[in-house]
C-alpha cells in the first residue's frame, strides 16, 4: 500500500499548498476534498470546470503525486426522492471530475441517520440507488467508496454488510475507517476486516482514546490521540489488511493536534505508517 494525504487535514492551505506539505512529508499521493455545497471550495469546489480540473492535475503531477481518490459529500441511500435525484446528479459530475483528475476511487456517504428515516426504508433506497450508480462507476473505472463513518446507517460492519450484502461490483467498496467506529460501530478491528475482505478499497488512518461520557449520549465520546497511542493497533492492522484487503493506499485523516504544526505532524506520521508497511 502506498501513503496519500487526505486534504481536509490541510484546509488551512491551499490546494497548492497542501500538494506541497504532502510531497515534502513523503505522501505518494492525495485524496483531494471536494466542498460539500458550492459555498465550500476547500480544495475543490462542486462548481469546477473542466479546465479547472485539468490544471488541477497538472499541478499535482508536476510535484510528483497521484491522486489517490476525490472525496465527495454526496449520500446514497436518501428516501425523499428529489433529494435522491440531487444527490446521484451531482455523483455522476463527480465521477467525471474524479475521471479527468485521474483518481482511483470516488469517495461518497451511505444513508444519513435521521429522525423521520427507518432503517430499512433507508436500505431499500440504498440499494435501489447503488444499483444505479454502479455501471457509472464502471463505464469511469473508477471504483466508487462508501465511508464507514458515525451518523449514518454505514458506521458498523454489520451495517455496511447488510447493506451491500449480494450488491457486490468490481467497482463497489468500502472506505474502512476503524477510527471512526470508535466513536460510533465499534467492532473488533480484526473482525471488521475478515468480514469486509477484498470491500476494502481505501483506508483511512486515525486514532482515539475514549473518555468517560458526561451523559447520554447518541455516540461514544473520543479524543483524538497520536496514531501509536490510541485504542487501535496499528501495525497489527496494517498486517492484517495487506493480507486480506484490497486497497491500494493508507489515507491519513489524522486529527490529532499535539504536534504543535502541520508539517511536523504530517512528517511524523509519514515516518510511522512507512515503518508498518512491508
Amino acid at each position: 500500500m502506498e501513503l496519500s494525504l487526505y486534504t481536509l487535514l490541510t484546509n488551512k492551505f491551499t490546494l497548492v499548498e497542501s500538494l506541497k506539505l504532502a510531497q515534502a512529508a513523503g505522501f505518494d499521493a492525495v485524496d483531494l476534498r471536494q466542498g460539500r455545497d458550492d459555498k465550500d471550495p476547500v480544495h475543490l469546489s462542486r462548481a469546477i470546470t473542466d479546465p479547472e480540473v485539468a490544471e488541477v492535475r497538472r499541478e499535482v503531477e508536476a510535484i510528483g503525486l497521484q491522486v489517490s481518490g476525490l472525496t465527495t459529500y454526496y449520500r446514497l441511500g436518501m428516501t425523499h426522492p428529489p433529494d435522491a435525484a440531487a444527490e446521484l446528479r451531482g455523483l455522476r459530475r463527480a465521477f467525471t471530475i474524479a475521471h479527468n483528475l485521474g483518481a482511483r476511487y470516488l469517495r461518497c456517504s451511505g444513508p444519513p441517520i435521521g429522525e423521520n428515516v427507518t432503517y430499512e426504508s433507508a436500505r431499500a433506497a440504498f440499494r435501489r440507488q447503488v444499483e444505479e450508480v454502479a455501471p457509472v462507476a464502471e463505464e469511469h473505472r473508477i471504483v466508487l467508496t462508501l465511508e464507514q463513518h458515525p451518523g449514518y446507517f454505514f458506521a458498523s460492519a454489520g451495517q455496511i454488510i447488510d447493506m451491500l450484502r449480494g450488491l457486490e461490483h468490481p467497482y463497489l467498496g468500502i472506505v474502512y475507517d476503524p477510527g471512526n467506529t470508535l466513536w460510533e460501530g465499534f467492532e473488533r478491528p480484526a473482525v471488521q476486516i475478515d468480514m469486509f475482505g477484498n470491500l476494502i478499497r481505501a483506508v483511512h488512518v486515525k486514532n482515539a482514546m475514549p473518555r468517560p461520557s458526561e451523559g447520554p449520549a447518541e455516540t461514544l465520546p473520543a479524543d483524538p490521540t497520536r496514531l501509536d497511542q490510541g485504542l487501535l493497533d496499528w501495525p497489527a492492522l496494517v498486517a492484517q489488511l495487506e493480507s486480506q484487503a484490497d486497497a491500494a493506499y493508507l489515507t491519513l485523516e489524522d486529527f490529532f493536534d499535539g504536534f504543535g504544526s502541520v508539517e511536523r505532524k504530517l512528517a511524523w506520521d509519514v515516518a510511522y505508517l512507512r515503518s508498518l508497511l512491508k
